[in-house]
């Protein structure tokens, strides 16, 4: 009894029945799957259930491995090599250019290779490449198997510190898109650490590597850029809806060439017409509060257009601006302008200050169409303004409205949207069925946009006191000068 229970006997059984085994190998599972704890020194063990579920689940036994099947245990004449089915005689060439000069069952596992069809959802196949990387690069036992080092592999979240949302590349991005050759779109040629790619402007591009490597060109002419990525990510700088920069350039060379014919045509009429000189009334109508948000906010919403409109665009290195650097600093400014903003906000309900945008003067109407009609007509003729400002009422009721909608609507997205690029995590996989980040970003884009515009008008309407420079001297000293009519 005790000899037919034994692991010798039962050895001894499965060889007899394998000599009568057919020479092919459809039911090698009998021997070789894991699950049947059959493994010894003469049958090599995997999980059958990958292999089944794998790529190569069509792919017979003897297809690959070559002998006599009835012999155990078995003589393999002939090993079949991957390049026998698949095309290599590129990839030969970038393994043999590679620091990983390995087999590819080094890294693909020939009995379950992994899926990266491209036909596989985008993340599952970053996922899937990128774990190929990982199980030599996170894993010492493996590291020391394949290197023969016994320092065991680099901390990967420590040599990629350099990258802004570390953990968010991770997921979107193939480690080969900075560790190959970024002229080439092979993807077996690994560089020496020392030589990968560590330029943020080669991704954030329209020409950018992340959608070239990983999802191919753009599949057709479009109103975004990179529109292969627009399912999966938003990559500042190389997605961009062409259509909001054309409308808003054009938007922007209106402003100016209205300006500057609004300009030259009050230039005009100061020489048909001079001012006479009168005495000059000062009023003391901005605290000094005040000034000092205006002032610093300004400088704060300077440094953020730069900087944003150079990660908006993206491309363009060193020396002048780059990517990183634009990158960093816009995060940190805007950081600080929230906080400006919200000090605004809470100083304007405490001084009661909030009360010069919302509480709405009597024929609100009919002042805003006085006001434009000065603007368009009265400031030509010399008329007087048809409303002077009081510490009571700051605005003329155009101004009023405009105010309102820039500082408790547009600004109010600008910040908040801009806080969630900071902090993509708070941002939900989709709004209104497409990419979280995207519609926030474009929000972004739009509103600060918007406010650029408004800079620029703002800046020439300061000139249309009394004297060109009373607006600008009124927000240094808080006095408001008038002529005395």
């Amino acid at each position: 009894m005790n000899f037919f229970s034994s692991t010798r006997f039962g050895w001894v059984s499965l060889l007899l029945i394998l000599t009568a085994w057919p020479a092919h190998g459809e039911d090698c599972d009998i021997c070789h799957d894991a699950d049947l704890g059959l493994e010894s020194r003469y049958a090599t063990t995997f999980e059958w259930a990958r292999f089944t579920g794998g790529a190569h689940a069509d792919v017979d036994c003897s297809d690959c491995h070559l002998g006599d099947y009835r012999d155990i245990p078995h003589v393999i004449e002939t090993t079949t090599f991957c390049s026998q089915c698949h095309d290599f005689e590129i990839i030969e060439d970038e393994v043999e250019a590679s620091v990983h000069s390995f087999r590819c069952a080094f890294c693909h596992d020939p009995h379950a290779p992994e899926s990266l069809d491209s036909d596989n959802p985008r993340r599952e196949r970053v996922e899937t490449g990128n774990t190929i990387c990982r199980e030599c690069h996170e894993d010492a036992n493996r590291w020391a198997q394949m290197t023969g080092s016994s320092e065991g592999p680099a901390d990967l979240t420590e040599v990629h510190d350099w990258l802004p949302r570390t953990k968010k590349h991770k997921k979107i991005v193939l480690c080969v898109c900075c560790h190959t050759p970024n002229d080439t779109p092979g993807v077996h040629h690994i560089l020496p650490a020392a030589q990968a790619l560590r330029r943020c402007d080669a991704c954030h591009h329209k020409n950018s590597l992340v959608a070239s490597k990983l999802y191919g060109d753009p599949q057709r002419e479009t109103w975004i850029t990179n529109d292969v990525l627009l399912g999966d990510a938003y990559v500042k700088g190389a997605m961009r809806n062409l259509m909001v920069d054309g409308l808003f350039l054009l938007a922007a060379v209106l402003a100016l060439v209205g300006i500057g014919v609004h300009a030259v045509l009050r230039v005009a009429a100061a020489r048909r017409n001079p001012t006479k000189s009168s005495p000059v009334e000062k009023h003391y109508v901005y605290d000094r509060w005040v000034r000092s948000w205006h002032w610093i906010n300004a400088l704060l919403f300077l440094v953020l257009g730069i900087t944003g409109f150079r990660i908006h665009f993206g491309g363009r290195q060193e020396p002048i601006l780059s990517f990183e650097t634009a990158f960093h600093v816009h995060n940190l400014v805007g950081f600080v302008m929230a906080l400006w903003f919200a000090w605004f906000i809470i100083s304007g309900m405490i001084t009661r200050n909030d009360r010069s945008f919302f509480k709405p003067p009597a024929n609100w109407f009919r002042g805003i169409l006085l006001q434009a009609r000065y603007y368009l007509l009265g400031v030509f003729r010399g008329d007087p303004h048809p409303f002077h400002t009081t510490r009571e009422r700051r605005f003329n009721p155009m101004q009023q409205v405009v105010y309102l909608v820039v500082m408790y609507g547009i600004f109010p997205v600008l910040v908040v949207t801009g806080l969630l690029l900071i902090y993509p995590e708070l941002l939900p996989e989709t709004i209104v069925d497409r990419p979280g980040g995207w519609v926030v970003a474009t929000a972004h884009y739009l509103s600060a946009a918007a406010l650029a515009l408004f800079l620029v008008v703002h800046l020439y309407l300061i000139t249309l006191g009394d004297k060109p420079g009373d607006g600008l001297k009124s927000m240094i000293d808080g006095d408001h000068r008038q002529s005395k009519q």
